[in-house]
């Protein structure tokens, strides 16, 4: 197995940005195995539109103007980039995971919690936290080919820049319908966005037209039923199977860990959870465990100094969290037993930067714990497996 860590991250200007806004819309469904159930595909809704202006094409200098050959100096040198970025992550030889969200709902620099899985050509997203959208275009995924979204759960910083990928997505050339998988609650979530995005999507129709683009901008739902502590087949598509799992992060009542099966190879996804027969059962035998990790004595602290203030309201807050949410020693010890590979620990809990002291609240308890390969995942974080 291959570890790296890229924190590479490339911005593309906002000329070039205001140039990729085509558009196009509309609602499509989506296969899934026997354990899931398809819903509505998208809410009605309707926008008011105004007539729309014509479109003059620009005059084009020749030779061309400084400002026209920065412009293609620059875009041809994202394309190239995002044209390599892309045959690397899909690379048949090997399975590649991006933490482009290792955040939680402490305020920090780090995006909300976003994981992006490449397997055999597909691209799995695994919840959308705040800000991963922005996240996965700094780091030049390939937004465009996303087959599916999984969501773990329906806390905001799972879901709170859902809206955007699947807009943004479709903005950059999406051209496929989008599944988005979830407990029972995920129909709500879904065609609460896209009604939402209705107005938007309506504008960027009219002014640009519907026939640059297929209609599949709207995402469906599909809603996967309780799949027990043993987990149940979900998705199964080209040899990639995803196994859903009842984890406990009560008092959610539909909080799913994931597992991911490829040619042998195993890449599991803890959602947020404690210590449960779920997590384990997804977790044995796994190459990765991407999973959330509290450092409780720490959060302790931090309820022990709001009672001192006194903030009564955020000593609840943190005297709370700690009751649903793994704690670092209970991890390592799992994972330890589970036979995992590698542990990668996300959703860090506190969401701090500082090297110093990641090391000293997460690797150093950790390492003491797990003899695996161990990943304190950073935005951006990439592992790979390499397949035979």
């Amino acid at each position: 197995m291959d570890l790296s860590i890229a924190g590479a991250s490339y911005r593309i200007t906002a000329i070039l940005l205001a140039l990729m806004f085509v558009l196009t819309s509309g609602c499509s469904d989506s296969a899934g195995s026997s354990e899931v159930e398809k819903a509505p595909a998208c809410a009605p809704g309707e926008a008011l539109l105004g007539d729309t202006p014509p479109a003059p094409e620009a005059v084009c200098s020749i030779p061309p103007s400084p400002i026209s050959s920065i412009i293609e100096t620059r875009a041809s040198e994202q394309q190239s980039i995002r044209d390599q970025r892309r045959a690397t992550l899909q690379d048949p030889s090997r399975i590649t995971i991006v933490t482009c969200g290792t955040g939680s709902p402490i305020p920090s620099a780090r995006a909300q919690s976003c994981l992006a899985v490449f397997v055999n050509g597909q691209f799995l997203l695994f919840d959308a936290g705040d800000r991963a959208q922005n996240s996965m275009e700094n780091l030049n995924l390939p937004v465009t080919d996303i087959d599916a979204v999984f969501l773990t759960h329906f806390h905001s910083d799972h879901i709170a820049d859902l809206g955007e990928v699947i807009s943004r997505s479709w903005i950059l050339g999406r051209n496929q319908p989008l599944a988005v998988y979830g407990g029972r609650e995920v129909e709500q979530v879904v065609n609460g966005f896209n009604a939402a995005y209705t107005a938007d999507d309506a504008y960027r129709i009219a002014h640009h037209g519907a026939d640059l683009f297929p209609a599949v901008r709207p995402a469906t739902a599909v809603v996967i039923h309780d799949p027990g502590p043993e987990g149940s087949v979900v998705y199964e598509v080209d040899g990639v199977r995803v196994l859903a799992y009842k984890v406990d992060h009560s008092p959610v009542a539909t909080a799913l860990g994931f597992r991911i099966e490829y040619a042998g190879k195993v890449v599991a996804i803890s959602g947020d959870t404690i210590d449960t027969p779920g997590l384990r059962a997804l977790a044995a035998s796994a190459d990765v465990l991407v999973s959330e990790v509290m450092n409780k004595a720490v959060i302790g602290e931090f309820e022990c100094a709001f009672g001192r203030i006194p903030d009564p309201r955020l000593e609840k807050i943190f005297r709370d969290i700690r009751t649903y949410h793994i704690d670092l020693p209970e991890l390592a010890g799992l994972a330890n037993d589970a036979g995992v590979a590698t542990l990668v620990m996300t959703h860090l809990v506190p969401s701090i930067e500082d090297p110093a002291q990641l090391d000293l609240f997460f690797r150093q308890p950790a390492s003491a714990l797990y003899n695996g390969a161990l990943v304190v995942a950073e935005d951006g974080t990439e592992v790979v497996i390499a397949l035979p």
